[in-house]
């Protein structure tokens, strides 16, 4: 999908151009509700959001919009309530703004088209499969009316801990810089090359042709229009002679993948995908999708966790390390290799899931 940033920009400019914000009557009769008022309480997986001057575990009324998730991460719809009506709403489109990835716009509407929420994400952090957000702007709109305007916290993906405690330690803004995957790796075996520090593309046209030909050629069905997505990607200088590019290629409701290549430094007419291998027991072509990549830049390591369903109780968890390759290039080797097959509503770190293979020294 193409950004819609301005398209989503212009939406909310051109209406509050014909109906400024001032204290009139009447007005958008947006009400606050608990999760006391939500169906069935909080799902697992959710997006909400939150009135930034309320606590929603404390105060009886914060929320503003709540949107749960299915067993399979997949959205349901949203709610707010306005009046004494409670209005459903479907995300009907996305924008972005660079950097970096985790910001953008939400829209939401309901099946008449009359009413519009407008979510601007301006700062958040990303942990797993939870992105909180410590600020952010909501914006209702109907006909005839002048816009509601507030000022908002939330979280979207799978908290694993209660609302309270997300909105009492809000994280650090995400700066424009980009960084490594947080905390330190699970993984404590044998690592590979070394990368410098990782640097945030600015715009999805900073990835080079060669790139994009390569995974147009080698993987259209894994990754078939990457500049289409709002994360532009970034990019690691392995020395001075190459470069290696994250290109995000799917992103989801709680999980997302990229696809990593080689390109010379500075980029040219070449460029190498690597491609992901199996373990020995496992047939099947090679892939070359990385699924919810962390990457450990100063130990050349790379972790993918493929989540089977959104509470995160089952899936794959694979170890990379960057290795040199025949021919001046690099591949990937595959470390360890966990699976946990039985989606038993059990929650534990992927890198304690059962251990299928691991690689000898």
């Amino acid at each position: 999908m193409p950004s819609l940033k301005l398209p989503l920009l212009a939406f909310v400019m051109a209406i509050t151009a014909t109906h400024p914000v001032i204290a009139e009557d009447p007005a958008i009769d947006l009400k606050l509700f608990g999760k006391h008022e939500i169906e069935g309480g909080l799902s697992a997986c959710h997006l909400a959001f939150w009135q930034s001057n309320k606590d929603p575990e404390t105060d009886k009324y914060a929320y503003l919009i709540y949107m749960p998730y299915d067993k399979d991460g997949v959205q349901l719809q949203a709610v707010v309530e306005i009046g004494k009506e409670k209005i459903a709403l479907n995300e009907s489109a996305r924008g972005d703004f660079d950097p970096p990835s985790r910001l953008g716009y939400r829209l939401y509407s309901s099946a008449d088209h009359e009413t519009h929420m407008l979510v601007r994400i301006e700062e958040a952090v990303v942990t797993g499969s939870l992105q909180t957000v410590s600020k952010a702007t909501v914006t209702v709109v109907r006909p005839d009316l002048p816009p509601f305007v507030a000022g908002a916290k939330g979280v979207i993906g799978c908290p694993g801990t209660s609302v309270a405690e997300t909105a009492a330690a809000p994280p650090e803004p995400v700066s424009d810089e980009g960084a490594a995957a947080g905390g330190p790796s699970p993984y404590t075996g044998p690592g590979g090359l070394a990368l410098n520090p990782s640097v945030l593309l600015a715009a999805t046209s900073d990835v080079p042709a060669a790139v994009r030909r390569e995974i147009a050629t080698y993987a259209p069905d894994q990754c078939s229009e990457p500049e289409t997505l709002a994360y532009p990607g970034q990019r690691y200088a392995v020395n001075d002679n190459f470069i290696l590019w994250e290109v995000p290629c799917f992103l989801g409701a709680y999980q997302g993948t990229s696809i990593f290549a080689i390109t010379q430094n500075p980029p040219a007419d070449w460029a190498t995908m690597l491609s992901l291998p199996n373990p020995p027991a496992l047939e099947g072509e090679n892939n070359a999708q990385m699924m919810n990549p962390e990457v450990f830049a100063e130990k050349g390591v790379f972790i993918s966790t493929s989540l089977g369903r959104g509470e995160g109780d089952c899936g794959t968890y694979q170890v990379f390390r960057l290795m040199d390759a025949p021919g001046e290039t690099f591949e990937f080797q595959l470390m360890e290799y966990r699976e946990k097959v039985n989606c038993d509503g059990v929650q534990s770190e992927p890198s304690e899931w059962p251990l299928q293979f691991q690689a000898g020294e």
